[in-house]
């Protein structure tokens, strides 16, 4: 979490922005998109649901529609006078004849036309019925046209059974007959017993039959969404389908569909994913044979590719705009904080007179105003520190050369006097030599900045007058570049340096020590190094020294700290002392200055 905090941190204003309202924004069009489609496939499936379900009403319909028209033929048919007659005929000449051959009376050519001629007003192309055969009573199968009363007698046999005492018409499952001229087809055959109407006799039975193609086409002029259509009898086989091949086979081994043993009209799914199938079963309680209509999903579901692609489109066109308007806005927004931000990396920089060029009522433009008064307050008050510190410098510079300039020249007229005294005039000279040159120097016509090859001098004249006071503890040596001798340096730079070096390093010590001196150029800078191997310094006096946070009883300390200070005034941070010591061992300060020719 604390990783995902940074990575979050480490990221711009403006990314925020332009990331949050796009987020936002697939969030809403994905969440929209997401009930959009749940909504419109659920309408599209009720749809669907509603069409099938008129649809299969309006073939149950038709179905019945059908079934009571050849119904109504056969009862046309077994009414018929000229058929009664004819059959009734046969009877009685059987029944005369009954102890001898039957006579096949139907069989002379004249009762042929007259049963054709009969039969042919019920028969395609008149009607939905593709042929008839007739069983007398005398148990002879009477051809008269396109049935096969072979076919006729194998399916049927030549007796009657205990159907034929019903008189209403009876349906048979889908079965296989032959016809004359056109070979065998799936047909359906409709049954009817013939009653005299005068003497109530059972005199024959009549077939019609209607070809499976004929119910077929009652659900095959429907718009069925690429699904399929069956009809299902009570043994649970196939009795009419648009595919022929699964004709006479069980429905839930041709199908894969089990259908419910409620025997009421149901509505439901099957299978998954792209096997997924909406199935509707309606029951024709006339015959108990079932309408089946089995949709697949992804069938239904193919009107929802225009919804989804219309959705799809208006929700790249809305991302779209949402990403054109979050980056205008986001970059509105931050484009100002930006300017703001990179005049705060300007100041940073150094460039302290940089403003913010914004200027508005806006919240930004309170904020732009207010750094700009800020870093003008700022800027005052670092000019004010600036020149406080500058003349504290030069206060400090002029009390260390206050005390310097007496307190030498003191030490210097009594060293000259003890030398006077000893006899070693030419010693006493050459000390008051030094402390001209010494004083000559230090007030070189009120410049504080002079080269580097009179600081050298006025260095030397001052250890020179020192080394004749302590000679019995101090030796010095000075080896500096000729080539840096022009370059500049603060005046009375190194002897604060020296005279701590000699009091509290050299002093301190029981045996002689020495200061060595030594100058030279260190790529773009100067370094002017000082060295005794007197008393030393802990690190804590070092710190308490350069901080100031000391309170020095003597000029060293103060000395030190006022050069360091003066330096870095004059020429910045970089530039200063830096002082290496150990306790009993040694003390280094080196002079770091900028390449300046004076």
């Amino acid at each position: 979490m604390k990783g995902f905090s940074m990575y979050i941190g480490g990221i711009s204003i403006k990314n925020k922005i332009f990331i949050s309202n796009i987020l936002i924004i697939v969030v809403f069009i994905s969440t929209q998109s997401y009930f959009a489609n749940t909504i419109s496939q659920k309408a599209i499936i009720e749809k669907e649901i509603n069409n099938s379900s008129r649809e299969l009403v309006l073939i149950q319909n038709n179905l019945q529609t059908l079934v009571s028209t050849i119904e109504d033929y056969s009862k046309i048919l077994a009414s018929d006078y000229r058929l009664q007659n004819e059959l009734y005929n046969d009877l009685l000449l059987n029944t005369k004849h009954e102890d001898s051959k039957p006579v096949g009376g139907l069989n002379n050519l004249s009762m042929k036309k007259t049963l054709s001629e009969t039969i042919s007003n019920i028969v395609e192309p008149n009607t939905k019925i593709k042929a008839v055969s007739i069983l007398t009573s005398n148990h002879h199968w009477v051809d008269v046209g396109f049935a096969d009363n072979a076919y006729a007698s194998r399916i049927f046999g030549d007796g009657y059974g205990p159907e034929d005492r019903y008189y209403l018409p009876v349906w048979t499952s889908l079965i296989k007959f032959g016809f004359l001229y056109e070979g065998e087809d799936s047909v359906f055959a409709v049954s009817k017993t013939v009653i005299h109407k005068d003497t109530g006799k059972m005199i024959g039975r009549i077939f019609l039959y209607v070809k499976e193609t004929t119910i077929a086409s009652i659900y095959e002029e429907g718009e069925n969404k690429g699904g399929d259509f069956y009809i299902v009898d009570s043994a649970g086989r196939i009795i009419s389908s648009q595919n022929k091949a699964k004709l006479y086979r069980d429905f839930k081994e041709a199908v894969s569909i089990s259908l419910p043993e409620t025997g009421k009209d149901t509505t439901f799914t099957q299978g998954s994913g792209s096997e997924e199938m909406l199935i509707f079963t309606h029951r024709f309680e006339p015959l108990k044979w079932t309408i089946v209509s089995a949709i697949p999903m992804k069938n239904i579901s193919s009107g929802r590719k225009e919804i989804n692609q219309l959705i799809l489109g208006v929700g790249a066109a809305c991302l779209l705009l949402a990403l054109i308007v979050s980056f205008l806005l986001s970059r509105s927004i931050t484009r100002h904080i930006f300017q703001l931000a990179k005049t705060m990396r300007q100041i940073r920089s150094g460039q302290m007179q940089v403003r913010s060029p914004y200027q508005s009522k806006d919240e930004i433009g309170y904020l732009s105003e207010g750094f700009n008064n800020l870093m003008d307050r700022m800027e005052a008050l670092m000019a004010e520190n600036v020149e406080k510190q500058r003349t504290k410098a030069e206060i400090e510079f002029k009390l260390l050369q206050s005390q310097v300039k007496p307190h030498f020249l003191y030490n210097t007229v009594e060293t000259i006097i003890s030398l006077i005294k000893l006899g070693l005039g030419k010693q006493a000279i050459q000390a008051a030599q030094y402390m001209a040159n010494f004083y000559k120097i230090s007030l070189s016509k009120g410049d504080d900045i002079i080269p580097i090859g009179e600081e050298m001098r006025l260095t030397e004249s001052y250890l020179e007058i020192q080394q004749l006071r302590y000679v019995e503890y101090m030796e010095y040596t000075m080896e500096i570049d000729h080539d840096i001798m022009s370059y500049s340096i603060p005046k009375l730079t190194l002897q604060p340096i020296v005279e701590n070096a000699i009091y509290h390093g050299l002093k301190l010590k029981k045996e002689k020590g020495i200061i060595r001196i030594s100058g030279r150029r260190n790529g773009n800078q100067l370094e002017i190094e000082i060295y005794d191997n007197g008393a030393g310094m802990h690190k804590n006096q070092i710190k308490a020294i350069m901080d100031g946070t000391s309170v020095p009883d003597e000029i060293n300390g103060f000395g030190i700290r006022s050069v360091s200070n003066r330096i870095r005034m004059l020429y910045g941070e970089r530039y200063g002392l830096q002082v290496e010591s150990e306790y009993g061992v040694y003390t280094k300060i080196i002079v770091v200055l900028p390449l300046r020719y004076h």
